[in-house]
């Protein structure tokens, strides 16, 4: 790369930094849900042109440390004393759930306000605010929830999906780490719905032990597999980023 161009991009990163900071912040609301939290929160450190504050409530739950060990880096913590959510909201632009847990889910969809993520999350619905939630930890039917086990019943799998439906009613925007990222960037996605409750759901008797994962993939190097291996989601959408 030429001086020029290399000036011109590490300019144009800066600007990018400048004028995510000159507006309002993004929330990220933490609650207390199993996995993935380093592998998130390293694909959320690449979305470009995001200034993000970072709330942790109920910090005696291990989960919920893991998760703030994990994103820390990201931004600002912040912090709310539980009083006038609505007010409080007015200092960002979009919250994002990207470690939603069964609770949480669980309380917004049946309209109960509970714990500070629940209420966060439905006056954020109700102000209107753009809000995003990642669903690996709620959708049942997810590659984390196959390999914790936790996916054997299909009741308790179509009861997850309804509430997850039932959030996306009510304004919330559902999906990957692929998709929410297109949608909070105002990019476009190629072949995708942004809703997965609304497409077809993985099977609860397909195995995982067959598929790859993002240990492997990070172990081998992108290099070794292509998208049409037997990836698990999180696995092919780390490919998908190297390769951009």
């Amino acid at each position: 790369m030429s001086e020029q161009g290399f000036n011109d991009s590490t300019i144009n990163t800066i600007v990018e930094q400048v004028l995510a900071k000159m507006g309002k912040p993004t929330l990220i609301v933490l609650t207390a849900a199993n996995g993935y939290h380093h592998e998130i929160a390293n694909q959320l450190a690449t979305w470009q042109g995001i200034h993000w504050h970072i709330l942790a409530s109920q910090n005696s739950n291990q989960n919920l440390k893991n998760e703030l060990m994990a994103v820390q880096h990201l931004g600002t913590q912040a912090h709310w004393d539980g009083t006038n959510p609505s007010e409080w909201l007015n200092q960002y632009a979009q919250i994002l759930f990207p470690y939603l847990d069964f609770a949480t889910l669980g309380e917004v969809s049946n309209g109960m306000y509970l714990s500070p993520a629940a209420v966060l999350f439905q006056y954020a619905l109700m102000k209107g605010m753009p809000t995003y939630v990642l669903d690996y930890q709620c959708d049942l039917t997810s590659e984390l929830n196959q390999l914790l086990g936790l996916s054997t019943n299909a009741a308790m799998c179509e009861r997850a999906k309804q509430q997850l439906v039932t959030i996306t009613t009510l304004g919330a925007k559902s999906g990957s780490l692929t998709d929410i990222k297109a949608v909070m960037q105002e990019t476009k996605t190629q072949g995708m719905a942004l809703n997965k409750p609304e497409t077809p759901s993985v099977s609860t008797a397909d195995p995982l032990s067959g598929y790859i994962t993002l240990n492997e993939v990070k172990s081998k190097g992108v290099n070794a597999y292509t998208l049409q291996d037997n990836l698990t989601d999180l696995a092919a959408e780390y490919i998908k980023e190297q390769q951009q």
